[in-house]
Parts: C-alpha cells; structure tokens; sequence
C-alpha cells in the first residue's frame, strides 16, 4: 500500500455506511444459515457479502480488514463447492470474525486504526478450510489440551506468540499482500491525522425516489414564491384591482398550503426507515442467549418492512433488548419442562411491527411460563412498593402493569442475563419519551405479549390547543381520547382526589390550573365542566381546561438546557404570531396526578 494514500472523507463516510449495514446484514444470515446449511442462495449472499467488504476495504487501503475477510470468503467459496461442511462451529467462527470486523471499523470511524492480533482467528478459519468435508474437528491446540500434553495457559501462550510472529515477521507474505507491516501502520497513523471522526448517528441512506420528490416539490415552491413577489409587483403597480387582488393571492395562498403539506409529508419518508434495521440484530443476540442460557427458542420475524422515524427507530433498541432478554430468561422455559407441561421442546419468540393509525405497534409475543400476577404482587408488597389497600383494589391489568416499578423483578436471583429490576422500568421510561406506550398482556403457562405503541414520527406533532386561565396550551393528539363538556354532578372527590364517572368508567380528574399553580376559576363561573381525556400507558386521565381552541400540526422544540426538564413539559413551538407556546406532556401530566393517589396508597 503507498505511503501516500489517504482517503477522501466522504468516500470513507460511505464506505463505512455500506460495511455497517452488509455486517447487520450478515448478523441475521449466519444465524439464518445454521438453521438452512442447505440454503445455497443465503450462503451466496454471505459470500457475496463478506467479498463485497474485502474488496472496497482493499480500495480503502484498510489491509487487516482484507486480510480477514479474505480468509473468511475461501473458506465460504469452499462451503458452497461443498468441500467444507456448515456447522455450528463454523457459524462461530463466522461470527467471531463478524465481531472483529466490527471492532475494526469502529476504530476506523473514531480515527483510531491501529495493527489487531488475528493470528488465532485466522488460524482458526484456515483450520475450517482445511478440514474433510465430514469433518467438525477441533485444532491441534485442542488435541494437545484435551490428551494433557500441553496445558490451557501454554496453549494460550503459544498461539499469542505465534501470532505475534505472524504479525511483525510473514503476515505479508503469507497473505500476498504488496507493503510492510510497517508501511501499513505508518499508512494507517496518516489515515488517523486526515480522517475526522464521524458521527453514525448523524447519516442515514435516503432512496433516490424520496430524494426526487422533495426536488420538486421544492421546484414547485419556488414557482409559488415567484408568483407571490409577482403579485406583490403587479399590486404595488396597481395592475389589480382590491378585489382581484383578493381573489389572485387567495388561490395563491391554496397553492401554497397544497405545496407546503406535500414538502412536510415528502420530507417525513425521508427520515423513515425500515424497523428491520432493528430487528435483524435480534437473530445473533437470540443464538447467543438461548445456548448460555440452555434453552431452544425459535425466532419468528414479521413485519420487517414497516417504516419509523429514524429517530425512533434508534431509541427502541434498548427497550427490545430488555424485553427479548426477559422473554428468554423469564419466559421461555428450558426444553425438559416444556416437554413435561406438554409443550414443543422448542419455545417461540415472535417480534412483529405493523401499522395501527397515527401509531406502530411492535409486539414481542413468547409462548412460555407467562406472568403470575399473584406473584407480581407478592414481590410488590415484601418491596414496599405498594400497600395491601390498594392492592385490594387493583384489576389483574393492573396487577401486570406492577412490573414496570423500579425495582421490581419476579425473579429468585439476579443472573447475567436479567433479574435486577430495572429492565422493565426502562421499557417504560424510554417509551414516555417518545411520547409512547407499553402495554402487558400475559396468560399462565401460555406466554406472555408486549405491546410498543410509538408515533410514526416525532418531528411534526399534531396536537389539540385548549386554553387554561389566559394561555394557550398544546396537548398531543395521539393522546386525546375524546373532549366533553359535564356537570359538576358526576365529579366527586376522594381521598386521592377528584374523580369523574363516565359511561360506567371511573376516570382520576385534575385541573390543569392547579397543575401549573395558576388562579383558580371564580367560584360559579360555569356549572359545567370542560375536559379533556387523555390515553396514557393503556390508562385513562381526564383534564379541566377552560376552553378548547381547535386543532393544528406544529413542530416541537426542546426547551434548552437553561430550563432544563420541567415536569409535564414535552416542548414547546413558536405560533404564527411568533409567541412561545407549551406542549405538554400527558405521561408526565399523569405521573404529576397520580402521585398524591400514590403518596395515599403507600400510607
């Protein structure tokens, strides 16, 4: 490799781009191909894959890269000639040489390259290519550990030594590459001082066809704008008559609004993206768990193509991987108990998304052990997480959703998997955020289903406007159940506070005045009552406002670092006469009415 070559940023950016998505590809192929060790197709596109990388890295100059994805193809080439047999061996093989790969490009995108130890790796894949076609043999090393010729540390030693070797005395030689060790590392370091660290978050593949919309929409908005300045031309040079004028900015305007909604939409699925960018990391994580943990499970995907905002779609990763890991340690039980419930030896774990509305919904179902809910509360009371009181009053719903409290697991002993009582807690928490819902849902020896309710997207926010003593507040429209007005007759006050029966609902009542500390309504100013019911986490909230305003879509704002989180604050957006006004946020509003219910609960 010459000394002298550098690679140009943006050609880096996107080669790092493509090599992430083909590795979050091939995660979900090599698990998929020990299920099919027949599937010539999907071993085509493995090797078409891992031949992909090695070329464009080799193009980039990035030579270990090559050096490992060339081993790893020659020993693919010969899976497909069937010379050499699909095991799980191999498969783990395959995918330890995924994880380096991905260690390496890390360190290529945070402008750290720097010279790996993959003598061991490398061996271990040269040891696959050369093995007989019946053959899963182990290695030699193995041999000599396993017949105590040699020990596991000499063993250790020995392949470390002879890696280092390999690496500063014939690793270009070996595999016919054109420069020094040295030359690549001085190559590299210079690679380091050129290339800026780039940010994953902050790119996204857009399809041409999204692209080609929003230019002309855009075009159109040009011609909008320029037959605007036209009309204000021809006004100022009284070529219209008022009335004329009138009717020409009018249609004008109608235009413009048409243009204008098109452009929002247009640039919305730009910033979608498929969900299977998610889930197709969940086939490894399932492999790796269900063999630690002893368990046969089954993955079943559906859905893949449903599109989110990209924004989203980052923030429900961690959410999923609690649920997925709660299902395989909690739910699923171990082959010899499913057998003896009468069961599949193999349990199975279902993730699907699908459009509902204004909403996704993505659901992890499991066909295991399911949720006791007498458990639930037994493990709610020895935490002091609640009082006997309330429990006595609580649905099974309610019961279920008890596993969402911080703290609380169901599970005898914490293991590495899960158990600490903070997973599900975090499910909640991420999905409030997002202006979401979680909903539970679980039958005993059955299974258990979780439900993710989330937004298509979050950066145009149709809200309902309703007015609280002289301001304007926004509220989300997802979350508006529906708006009426009632008689002060079916409010009542309880210990917890007020509360409103409707169509035989009982439904925890709060005054957005009292909420936000501001004057109270003067005494009889109206004898009926305007309220909003808002849906929040599968619950229902009801709120007093003074007045409603209407409907309208805005953008949300954050409300900036100096004041910070304002408890059942979501934002804020900037209205049309250039005034600030809140969006409030109805988890939040809930969390503030319930604490008093709760504070009473406890007590």
């Amino acid at each position: 490799m010459p000394d002298e070559f550098t690679p140009d940023p943006g050609l880096l950016q996107d080669f790092l781009a493509e090599c992430e998505e083909l590795l979050a590809q091939l995660d979900q192929d090599l698990v998929a191909l020990e299920s099919s060790p027949h599937d010539s197709e999907l071993l085509n596109r493995i090797f078409r894959a891992f031949h992909t990388i090695k070329g464009t890295s080799g193009f980039m100059g990035f030579q270990q890269v090559v050096a490992l994805t060339h081993q790893t193809e020659d020993v693919l080439n010969l899976m497909r000639k069937g010379e050499c047999k699909v095991t799980r061996r191999a498969m783990d093989v395959f995918l330890n040489s995924l994880d380096q790969l991905r260690r390496m490009l890390l360190d290529i995108r945070h402008a750290t390259p720097r010279q790996y130890e993959l003598g061991e790796l490398l061996g271990r894949l040269r040891q696959l290519a050369s093995s007989d076609p019946g053959g899963d043999r182990p290695m030699l090393g193995e041999i000599l550990v396993a017949e105590g010729v040699i020990s596991h540390t000499e063993r250790c030693e020995a392949l470390k030594e002879a890696a280092e070797t390999h690496q500063k005395l014939g690793h270009i030689l070996v595999e016919g590459h054109l420069a020094t060790p040295g030359q690549i590392q001085d190559a590299l370091a210079k690679q380091a001082a050129s290339c800026a660290v780039i940010d994953p978050a902050k790119t996204i593949r857009v399809h041409v066809n999204k692209l080609e919309d929003l230019v002309n929409l855009t075009g159109e908005l040009v011609l909008e704008r320029n037959r605007i300045a036209q009309l204000t031309h021809d006004f100022a040079a009284r070529r219209f008559a008022p009335d004329e004028f009138e009717a020409a900015l009018a249609q004008s305007s109608a235009r413009l609004t048409f243009v204008t909604d098109e452009l929002q939409t247009a640039s919305l699925k730009a910033r979608m993206v498929p969900v299977d960018a998610v889930l197709r990391r969940f086939p490894r994580i399932i492999r790796d768990l269900s063999a630690s943990l002893g368990k046969e499970v089954s993955l079943v995907i559906r859905g893949e193509d449903t599109e989110l905002d990209k924004t989203i779609i980052e923030e429900i990763a961690d959410p999923l991987v609690h649920l997925i890991r709660n299902s395989l340690d909690h739910g699923i039980e171990p082959p010899a108990v499913r057998e003896a419930a009468r069961k599949p030896r193999k349990g199975t774990l279902e993730i699907e998304a699908r459009p509902e509305g204004d909403f996704i919904l993505v659901q992890v179902k499991d066909d295991g052990a399911g949720i006791d809910p007498d458990r639930v509360a037994r493990k709610a009371l020895e935490k002091n997480l609640i009082s006997p009181d309330r429990l006595a009053s609580m649905s099974r719903r309610d019961l279920l959703d008890l596993i969402f409290l911080p703290g609380l697991s169901t599970a005898e002993k914490a293991t590495d998997v899960s158990g600490r009582g903070v997973g599900m807690d975090v499910v909640r928490t991420n999905l409030k955020k997002l202006n979401g819902a979680v909903e539970i849902d679980s039958q005993l020896g059955r299974g258990t289903t979780i439900t993710l309710k989330l937004p298509l997207t979050l950066a145009i926010l149709p809200v309902l406007l309703v007015k609280v003593a002289s301001e304007a507040y926004a509220l989300p429209l997802r979350s508006v159940s529906e708006i009426f007005r009632v008689d002060l007759s079916v409010v009542h006050r309880g210990d917890a506070g007020e509360i409103l029966h409707v169509r035989d609902q009982v439904i925890p009542l709060g005054r957005l005045r009292r909420v936000f500390q501001l004057e109270d309504q003067p005494p009889g100013a109206d004898s009926r009552l305007r309220v909003v019911i808002l849906s929040v986490g599968g619950k229902k909230i009801g709120l007093v406002v003074d007045d409603f305003l209407g409907q309208e879509e805005t953008v949300i704002k954050p409300l900036g670092s100096r004041l910070g989180h304002v408890a059942g604050v979501a934002g804020g957006t900037i209205t049309g006469e250039g005034h600030v006004r809140l969006i409030l946020d109805p988890a939040g509003l809930a969390d503030i009415l319930s604490q008093q219910e709760f504070s009473h609960a406890l007590h």
